[in-house]
């Protein structure tokens, strides 16, 4: 009697749960890369909107720090180096002792004083200065509110700078013009096509901002930076349209800004250099969405992030970042001390 040798084989259990188990290693090994990836994509979006807030935050101190303000002028030493002198005193006399030199004089400087002809006078168009042509009511400063804030500031022009803008009158914005005063202004504009365009949008491979392009809707931070006499000239002339569309669209992922200007008691939403010197510090606010809650809920720029419960920023993504700059050489205004006092609370402690 022979015996069968047996083999030993896979049964068709075995092999499908082998199978079986080799999807499910599979399925998890592709959603540890999946979560892996996705957080990698997220960290770097972090990193890149924190570089964004940071160089925006210190552009904006940087103009703040830059702010001139008018001087006035002490006459005093030059009156008494005039008075000391003794050469004013001595043509008097002389002109005293000589009435007929002294018509003859006046008869020249009057006859040398006449107006000139109107048709050798220059137009403004063509022969004077911008300007001199243009004088602004608002003088040197910072002017701004809770929301967008307007900085006189002075440099030395680039190289490139000195190079003068071409524009024409169907142009939809201003051109600026070489100097060393400039009128810098920072806002959010919300979405409109009547507003700085966003000249980098046509070049992002999403389809929102593909959208947005070609319905002319752009909105972010907007920085605005024109000769002080240019803009007191288009303000002069009513030209708000033009002026509401010149500028730079320096993020469109900016949300909300807003601003605080501390002097040296309390915490202003509002600030006009003309009546209050210059603050002690500015607080600078931004607001920004993360890119998977733009994708998601998105939110509509123009916000007052201040308004936004802490759960709605958590909601729509918002991150806040902010910066205080102190402005160096401000002249600060003395504080009274019963304002002082009644600020701190003395008052109510019967002191």
């Amino acid at each position: 009697m022979q015996h069968r040798q047996s083999r030993s084989a896979f049964t068709l259990i075995e092999l499908m749960l082998s199978l079986a188990l080799i999807v499910v290693a599979t399925a998890l090994v592709g959603s540890l890369m999946q979560m892996f990836s996705r957080n990698f994509a997220t960290r770097g979006d972090d990193i890149r909107r924190e570089q964004l807030a940071r160089a925006l935050l210190t552009r904006i101190a940087d103009d703040i720090r830059a702010v001139v303000l008018p001087q006035e002028y002490d006459t005093s030493v030059l009156e008494q180096l005039l008075g000391a002198s003794g050469g004013a005193s001595a043509s008097g006399a002389a002109a005293a002792t000589n009435p007929t030199s002294s018509t003859s004089s006046t008869s020249s400087l009057a006859s040398s004083a006449s107006p000139p002809d109107s048709s050798s006078a220059a137009s403004p168009a063509t022969g004077e200065d911008l300007s001199t042509m243009v004088t602004t009511n608002m003088p040197p400063g910072i002017h701004g509110d809770q929301y967008s804030l307007i900085v006189d500031v002075s440099r030395i022009p680039r190289p490139d700078e000195y190079i003068m803008q071409t524009a024409t009158m169907t142009d939809h914005f201003i051109a600026d013009v070489p100097g060393d005063m400039k009128t810098v202004t920072y806002f959010i504009q919300s979405p409109t096509n009547m507003g700085v365009d966003d000249s980098l949008a046509q070049f992002a491979a999403t389809s929102d901002s593909a959208s947005a392009v070609s319905s002319g809707q752009a909105s972010g931070l907007v920085r605005r930076q024109l000769d002080r006499a240019v803009t007191a000239y288009a303000e002069e002339m009513g030209n708000t349209q033009r002026l509401q569309r010149t500028g730079d669209l320096l993020a469109p992922e900016v949300v909300s800004l807003e601003f605080a200007y501390f002097d040296g008691v309390d915490w202003l939403t509002e600030w006009d250099s003309s009546t209050q010197s210059l603050p002690w510090l500015v607080e600078i606010t931004l607001a920004m969405q993360t890119a998977t809650a733009g994708e998601t809920t998105p939110l509509t720029a123009g916000i007052s992030i201040s308004q936004l419960p802490y759960a709605d920023r958590k909601a729509y993504g918002i991150e806040v970042y902010q910066l205080v700059v102190a402005i160096p050489g401000a002249q600060l205004h003395a504080v009274d001390a019963t304002t002082a006092d009644q600020a701190a609370g003395m008052e109510s402690m019967g002191l």
